[in-house]
Order: C-alpha cells, then sequence, then structure tokens
C-alpha cells in the first residue's frame, strides 16, 4: 500500500506505545521505504511508522 500526505491511517504495529487502530494522518512520506512515514496520531503522537505498519482508515 502507498500512502500520500493527508492520507487517515491507522497503526498496526503490534506496538504498545501506540496501539493497534488507533486512527491518524500522514504527515510525510519519505522516498525510501525504510525511511518510514511520519503520522500524527489522533492521540497527539507524532511517530515515523513503517507502511507496513499502517493500515488504510
Amino acid at each position: 500500500m502507498s500512502y500520500t500526505t493527508g492520507d487517515r491511517v491507522q497503526s498496526d504495529t503490534g506496538d504498545l506505545d501506540v496501539p493497534d487502530g488507533t486512527p491518524g494522518t500522514v504527515r510525510h512520506v519519505y522516498p525510501d521505504y525504510a525511511d518510514g512515514i511520519d503520522v500524527i496520531f489522533d492521540d497527539g503522537q507524532h511517530r515515523n511508522v513503517l507502511a507496513c505498519g499502517l493500515a488504510p482508515l
């Protein structure tokens, strides 16, 4: 799945700091897959997540 800035997503990482299903908005997508995607989650957390740790909302 590819994402663009402004897409609504939900976490799907298994990380306890951002429980699966936490909604957020893509802030920035880096050109290199390994650099991840910056997401602002609705709970206020700003995280860099690999695309495989996100799901469309």
